[in-house]
């Protein structure tokens, strides 16, 4: 038997997915709720660069209790794969240049300074 999240707590990890995106500082992303459930994972993530569109969706917690911490937690999760998109993408990228490479790291880096120094 399927354990997903009921059309409340979906709204609810909408809300989560909205609020890391400001707390990562996630501006210059769209990020929209997906209609299609993820495939073998509680939610996933997928991108398309060019109009930077980050597509989230909800799928089977699996023996996972459905609360408001654990779909805090896993858009934290999926609000982190955004976060680290560019670097990743860059990093993977041969063609790219150093200077590529040093400006997304530090776009991660100046992000997590300023939550993480809040604490």
């Amino acid at each position: 038997m399927k354990n997903t999240p009921s059309a409340e707590q979906a709204l609810f990890f909408d809300q989560c997915m909205a609020r890391w995106q400001q707390v990562l500082h996630l501006g210059d992303w769209r990020i929209e709720r997906g209609q299609k459930p993820a495939k073998q994972a509680m939610a996933s993530v997928e991108f398309n660069e060019g109009a930077r569109l980050a597509i989230y969706r909800l799928g089977d917690f699996g023996a996972e209790q459905i609360t408001e911490k654990s779909l805090d937690d896993t858009a934290l999760h999926e609000s982190l794969h955004i976060l680290l998109h560019d670097l990743i993408d860059t990093a993977q990228d041969r063609s790219a240049e150093p200077e590529k490479l040093e400006a997304a790291e530090h776009r991660v880096i100046n992000v997590l300074e300023r939550v993480l120094s809040r604490s």
